[in-house]
C-alpha cells in the first residue's frame, strides 16, 4: 500500500474523528489548511488522529469543504479515475437497468449515488444535461465531456448550473444558448423536452415508472385526473396514442 503521506496533492486535516460514509465534510469540521488549496482542488483527507480519511474535492469557501471521492489510498483521482466511475454508472443503466429498452430519456450520472459527487448527468434522447453542483466537477468538465462522448458518440452536450450554486462553490459557467427542444420516448410515449428553458434539466426521468403505472391503472378503467406529463401516458393508456405531449421543466 502507497503511503498518502507521499502523494503530491494537498494535505487537509479534520478536527475529527472520520465516522460517517458520506462523502460531504462540512467546513466546520475542518482545520483551516495553509497554504489553502485553490476551489475544487484533488486533496488527500487525513483526520484527527492522522488516519488517512478519504481523497476528494476541496473547497474553502464552500459549506461543504470537502466531498469525498474515495477512502481507497491507492486509487487516484484522474482521467482514468474518472473514466471507470462513469462507465460504470452507464453499465449500470444500459446492462443491469436496461433501460435504453423502454426509454431514451435517464439520468446518466447520479451524483454521490454514482460515487460521483456534484456532478448529475441527464439524457434526452440526443442531448446530454451536464449539471455541475461542485466547483471540482466544474474544473474537470472538459474531461467529463469527453468520457461521456466515448459512451454517447452522437450527443450534443449541454452544460448547466444553478446561479446560487455557482455563488457558492465560487465558479462562473456562463451557459451556452439552450438547445433545441428534444423528442423523447418513455414506454413508447412521446413527450417534448426542454433541457435549459425551465427548473432543473428538463424533465422529471425519475418519475417515469410512476407515469407507466398510471397508464395500466387508467387502462383497468379507473377514474383519474392526471397533472401534466402523467396525463399523455394516461390518455394513451385509454384512447389513441399520443404523439407529443407537454414537458415537465
Amino acid at each position: 500500500m502507497k503511503n498518502p503521506e507521499s502523494s503530491a496533492n494537498p494535505v487537509v486535516r479534520l478536527k475529527i474523528e472520520r465516522r460517517s460514509n458520506h462523502p460531504w465534510i462540512f467546513q466546520k469540521m475542518v482545520d483551516k489548511p495553509d497554504p489553502r488549496p485553490k476551489p475544487g482542488s484533488i486533496v488527500d483527507i487525513f483526520d484527527r488522529e492522522g488516519t488517512f480519511a478519504g481523497r476528494g474535492f476541496y473547497n474553502g469557501h464552500s459549506r461543504i469543504a470537502l466531498r469525498v471521492l474515495t477512502a481507497d489510498p491507492d486509487e487516484a483521482v484522474d482521467e482514468a479515475f474518472f473514466a471507470r466511475k462513469i462507465a460504470r454508472a452507464v453499465q449500470l443503466r444500459r446492462d443491469v437497468l436496461k433501460l435504453d429498452a423502454v426509454t431514451d430519456a435517464y439520468r446518466v450520472v447520479h451524483s454521490e449515488g454514482d460515487g460521483l459527487s456534484g456532478l448529475v448527468v441527464d439524457r434526452f434522447a440526443g442531448t446530454l444535461v451536464i449539471e455541475f453542483f461542485s466547483a471540482g466537477m466544474f474544473k474537470q468538465r472538459d474531461l467529463i465531456r469527453r468520457v461521456l462522448l466515448e459512451h454517447f458518440p452522437d450527443a450534443q452536450t449541454y452544460l448547466f448550473a444553478e446561479d446560487h450554486v455557482q455563488k457558492q462553490e465560487s465558479f462562473d459557467l456562463r451557459a451556452p444558448d439552450a438547445p433545441q427542444p428534444s423528442v423523447i420516448t418513455e414506454y413508447g410515449v412521446k413527450f417534448r423536452a426542454s433541457p435549459g428553458s425551465g427548473h432543473k434539466t428538463g424533465f422529471f426521468a425519475d418519475q417515469r415508472d410512476n407515469r407507466e403505472y398510471l397508464a395500466r391503472f387508467c387502462a383497468a378503467g379507473n377514474d383519474a385526473c392526471p397533472p401534466h406529463a402523467a396525463s399523455v401516458n394516461a390518455t394513451n393508456s385509454s384512447s389513441a396514442r399520443i404523439r407529443s405531449g407537454s414537458a415537465c421543466t
